[in-house]
Order: structure tokens, then C-alpha cells, then sequence
């Protein structure tokens, strides 16, 4: 009989948030384990027809104003609460607003595991992993009382948001070394991320804290079929996908197609969020009357679509300029699966991901380089050079975001501490 999982999740399999890579992940998952799935911040609708096929299950992690006063009463009879409070006062930075946070933190840790604890009907004597998507309060939650379960496996897996003290409210994550003492393992995606969680608190690189990167299923297509599918006449085109959020800088490819004079462009940016309208309206000022530059902002699209639009379209570029990233983005992952050339800002494992294939930035680039790139990648466009980048991203796939070797060694790894 396969051993027991927990995997927790934010939306998956009911949302579309974490098909992109909790998605991809599960089936390989599910051929060593018995895995249930537990989603914690499902919006109403979204429930998809994925879930008829999935053993999921929703904790909401929403709180009353009761379970609010109950959680932060219980949370202040742990340890940890103090421990942490005691770091915050000695380190002496925005003190009260970051010892409030990490009560609110706590509070919600609380909940939640009281939550998922009825849910999942865990006993002193349960023997089962349980997989947290993300290294957050829900995770704390659970490591609070993880000594009254000796029989269960704790993993984490870290991303980004759940990382850096840069991506935190008031510059801080809560209570990491506190979680951190009861994990099994602590899953990196990337080398960037594993190196800055071993600097900042210090600890010694050991196999507690493997690097999985996160992966892609599609295998695109072939350099020699790029060849062959090329068309004369058509514009170049660059494709973009994130959410409309200003950490991601997209109003910077704006300002960089705006410079770029002689090469036809067709720009089409696939996600959506607070700064969509805004980013629309900046597009049509600035590019609206140039001859040779087209765009298109076509929305969110699922997983699955944003393949085939892969599949369907003859793409020239992939361009990111995001300011932060806290691993290998799965949107260059896919754009490499497709042989697709990448021009790509300096930050986190993104200067991994563009050696040979594309032009990499200066982490904060102005819009003449920006430009520079694409007129670099465009002008090239069809030669020898700019197939040779093609070949170069389909081998940085093949070596590094093959979702079927990638996730195949983690569950190995899962595999081997249940033995």
C-alpha cells in the first residue's frame, strides 16, 4: 500500500493559480503516495472539473472575529510566540508593527491547524507526509504541534513570497527558524533562493535542503521544425505573461518597444491584474501611433491555453523585465520548452536561465536597452544566430525544467524518508 500524503495547497485543484506547478507536480506524486489535497484559499467559482479526478478537500483559512480571539489566546501560551517577539525587539526595526504582524501570523497558524487537524482526523499514532506547498503560517500552524505527532513527515517547499524579507510586510518573515526546526526537509527551486535561506540564517547546506526545481510537461518543438515553421511577412513576435502587478515593471516593455523603429513587432502580453487598465492605457499613448509596432492585451489564460497559444503561434521572444523573482519562473520554463529565445532582467535564478539563448539585462534597465534587446533578437530574426538561441533554450529545458526528470527525483526523495 503506498504511504500517505498530505499535499497543502493555496487553490489547487480548484483554482487555476497553482496548476502551472502544484499541477504538474501532483501526478508524480501520486504514483508513489496516496495523496489527499488540501486547498486553503479557494474563491467562490472557481472550482473547475479537475477536482472529479482529484482525492481534494477545502480548509478555508478565513477567520471570524471569535476564532480570531480564541486562535490569538492559544497562540500566546506557546513558546514560539515569544521566541519570535524577542528576535523583533532585539533586532529594533518598525518593532510594534512587526510584533502585531507576527501575532496576526500566529493567530492564523492557529486556526488553521486546528482546521486541518479536524479535517484530516491525524492521531498521535498517524504515519503520513505532509506537503506544504508553501512555507508559510499555514506550515507554522502545523510545526507548533508537530511534536504531537511523531508518525508524520513534515516537508515545505519555498518559492518566493514565502521567502524573502523583501517580499514580507514590514521587511521581515515570521517565525522561519521556528519552522524550520521540525521539517524534515525544505524544498528549494532554486540555487539563488537555497543560497540566500543558508546566508541569512546562517545554517549549513546539508540535505535537509534540496534543490527541486519546478518543471514543465510540454515538450515543444524541435529546432529543425522552427526552422521549418518560420513565415516571411509576419511581424516579430514578442510575448510577455505575468500579473499586471508593478513589481513586474511591464510598463518597461512599453517604454522599450517605443524605441524600437525599424523592426515590425507584434507585442502580446497573456495575464492580468490591478494595473491591467492602467498598463493598457500607457500602451496606447505611447505605442498606439507607431506604424510597426502592434499589441495585444489578451488576458489570463489557463494553463493549457497559454500552451497552445505556444503551439499555434510562430513566437519570436519571450521578455520579462520583472524586478524580483524568487525562483525559475515557469513562464520562461514554458517559453523555453518552445525553443523560444528570452530576454530577461538580472534578478533571482533568471540570469541561470538566459546564457546563450537571449539577452540578459542589467537588473534595472532603462527602456534604451530594453529596446537595444529586442532590436537585437528581432533584427536576427530567422539567421543562423537567432536559430542557434532557439537550439540553446530547448537544451537549457532539457537539462533543467524537464517536469518528468524533475519531479520524478523529488518524489524519489519523498519516497526515501517514508522508508
Amino acid at each position: 500500500m503506498k504511504p500517505e500524503m498530505y499535499l497543502i495547497t493555496k487553490d489547487f485543484p480548484y483554482g487555476h493559480g497553482e496548476d502551472t506547478f502544484a499541477g504538474a507536480e501532483y501526478p508524480y506524486l501520486c504514483k508513489a503516495f496516496q495523496v489527499s489535497v488540501i486547498a486553503t484559499e479557494v474563491e467562490p467559482g472557481t472550482e473547475h472539473g479537475r477536482t472529479e479526478a482529484i482525492n481534494a478537500h477545502i480548509v478555508p483559512v478565513s477567520q471570524g472575529i471569535f476564532d480570531k480571539i480564541v486562535s490569538l489566546l492559544r497562540f500566546m501560551l506557546e513558546k514560539d510566540c515569544y521566541t519570535e517577539i524577542a528576535a523583533i525587539i532585539k533586532e529594533g526595526k518598525q518593532t510594534g508593527r512587526r510584533i502585531y504582524r507576527a501575532l496576526m501570523f500566529g493567530t492564523a497558524a492557529e486556526t488553521f491547524y486546528r482546521r486541518l487537524k479536524k479535517a484530516t482526523g491525524i492521531r498521535r499514532d498517524t504515519k503520513a507526509i505532509f506537503y506544504f506547498y508553501w512555507f508559510d503560517y499555514k506550515c507554522f500552524g502545523f510545526a507548533m504541534h508537530k511534536h504531537k505527532f511523531p508518525g508524520i513527515k513534515m516537508i515545505a517547499r519555498t518559492h518566493g513570497c514565502d521567502l524573502y524579507d523583501e517580499r514580507e510586510r514590514y521587511g521581515k518573515q515570521f517565525f522561519q527558524p521556528q519552522m524550520d526546526d521540525r521539517l524534515t526537509k525544505l524544498i528549494f527551486a532554486a540555487q539563488f533562493a537555497k543560497n540566500y535561506y543558508i546566508s541569512r540564517y546562517h545554517k549549513m547546506e546539508t540535505d535537509r535542503y534540496p534543490l527541486h526545481r519546478l518543471g514543465v510537461s510540454e515538450k515543444g518543438i524541435t529546432y529543425e521544425q522552427r526552422k521549418v515553421r518560420k513565415k516571411k511577412g509576419v511581424a516579430f513576435l514578442l510575448v510577455s505573461c505575468s500579473h499586471a502587478l508593478s513589481i513586474k515593471r511591464i510598463d518597461l516593455i512599453i517604454d522599450g518597444l517605443a524605441t524600437v523603429e525599424n523592426e515590425d513587432v507584434k507585442w502580446v502580453h497573456i495575464g492580468d491584474g490591478e494595473e491591467l487598465q492602467a498598463l493598457q492605457a500607457e500602451a496606447q499613448k505611447k505605442l498606439g501611433e507607431m506604424k510597426n509596432i502592434q499589441y495585444q492585451f489578451v488576458g489570463a489564460l489557463t494553463n493549457d491555453k497559454v500552451l497552445q497559444f505556444y503551439r499555434d503561434n510562430y513566437v519570436g521572444c519571450f521578455i520579462t523585465t520583472t524586478q524580483t523573482e524568487g525562483g525559475s519562473p515557469v513562464s520562461v520554463q514554458e517559453a523555453l520548452s518552445f525553443g523560444v529565445p528570452v530576454i530577461a532582467t538580472a534578478v533571482g535564478e533568471l540570469p541561470q536561465m538566459v546564457r546563450g539563448n537571449g539577452v540578459l539585462l542589467p537588473e534595472n534597465p532603462n527602456k534604451e536597452e530594453i529596446g537595444q534587446a529586442i532590436r537585437q533578437i528581432a533584427g536576427n530574426y530567422g539567421s543562423e544566430e537567432y536559430f542557434s538561441m532557439c537550439q540553446n533554450s530547448l537544451i537549457m529545458f532539457k537539462e533543467k525544467f524537464d517536469a518528468e526528470r524533475n519531479f520524478t527525483e523529488l518524489t524519489k526523495e519523498l519516497q526515501d524518508i517514508t522508508i
